[in-house]
């Protein structure tokens, strides 16, 4: 589960080493937090229903079919939304070649988990930004979402 999304990772049943791709069932309410991948780059396919996402840009509803690209870095900052009324089916597909280092700019923090598959996972933790160094000392700073492919392709 991913905050509390039922998920069922396809790729790792499936002997995937180095590609993960993940269904999750998104109950009405439910939200997948706003974060994004300093070196994975992910790929969205709403299967079945009507979706929420949230980017740079704001919120917009995705149809069923419908397809989004997440590249590496704050331009592939993305989070979803279930507001309707039936449960969502989503595709989540993403590259798992090394770490998997997560930004959350609203709460100011990063997560930082090893390439281990979930259930082999040695390390992976939630760090809070405010309480971290800056690589050449001062204050650590978190770099804000920007706008993506989809909301600079003129879409």
């Amino acid at each position: 589960m991913a905050d509390g999304i039922r998920a069922v990772r396809v790729a790792e049943r499936a002997g995937a080493e180095h590609l993960g791709a993940s269904l999750y069932e998104v109950q009405p309410g439910e939200e997948m937090v706003f974060h994004y991948h300093v070196q994975r780059e992910e790929l969205l396919i709403v299967l079945e229903g009507r979706l929420s996402l949230r980017s740079a840009a704001g919120w917009e509803e995705l149809s069923e079919g419908e397809v989004v690209a997440f590249p590496r870095g704050e331009r592939g900052a993305h989070g979803y939304r279930n507001n309707g009324d039936e449960s969502v089916r989503v595709l989540m597909m993403s590259e798992m070649d090394g770490p998997n280092i997560s930004v959350y700019p609203d709460t100011n923090q990063i997560g930082i988990f090893d390439a281990g598959h979930r259930v082999e996972r040695r390390f992976g933790a939630l760090f809070n930004v405010t309480d971290a160094v800056a690589d050449y000392g001062g204050k650590a700073t978190i770099v804000p979402p920007a706008p993506g492919p989809r909301q600079t392709s003129g879409e």
